[in-house]
This record gives C-alpha cells, sequence and structure tokens, in this order.
C-alpha cells in the first residue's frame, strides 16, 4: 500500500509538471462587452485536450515509477 500511494503521489507531482512544462498550457477565455445588459463579462473554458493529456502523463508517469520501484526492490530482495 505504501510502494502504490507514494508511487501515485510522486507520478502525480512529475506527471503535472511535465505536462505544463511540455504542453504550453494556455488559458481559454472569451470577453463579451455590451451585450444585453451587461457591460463586461469573461467567460472561461475548461481545456479538455489539456486535462486528458495531463492525465495521460500522471498516468504513465506512476506507471514507470511503480515498475522501476518493483524492480529494484526485487533486485534487492
Amino acid at each position: 500500500m505504501k510502494k502504490f500511494s507514494l508511487s501515485l503521489l510522486a507520478g502525480t507531482i512529475i506527471g503535472l509538471v511535465l505536462s505544463f512544462v511540455l504542453m504550453d498550457y494556455k488559458d481559454m477565455s472569451f470577453k463579451i462587452m455590451d451585450q444585453g445588459s451587461t457591460e463586461y463579462r469573461r467567460v472561461r473554458e475548461l481545456d479538455f485536450d489539456f486535462a486528458f493529456n495531463a492525465s495521460l502523463l500522471v498516468f504513465g508517469a506512476f506507471i514507470i515509477i511503480f515498475v522501476i520501484w518493483t524492480f529494484v526492490e526485487k533486485k534487492i530482495k
């Protein structure tokens, strides 16, 4: 359980850092001015491609760390 949770934590940290560095995240927002009774409004969208690719990086980093950890444990014993 310790190996799984620590691998998941490390994979999350490494995957998120890699996703922000490698995928060049850009915030998507639109400015709506003078429509209806509102003077100014900002609409923000979530970039689902970025979220999906970041989750794949996190999962990949988790799997790599878990496999390496298991391999090292077997080599030591």
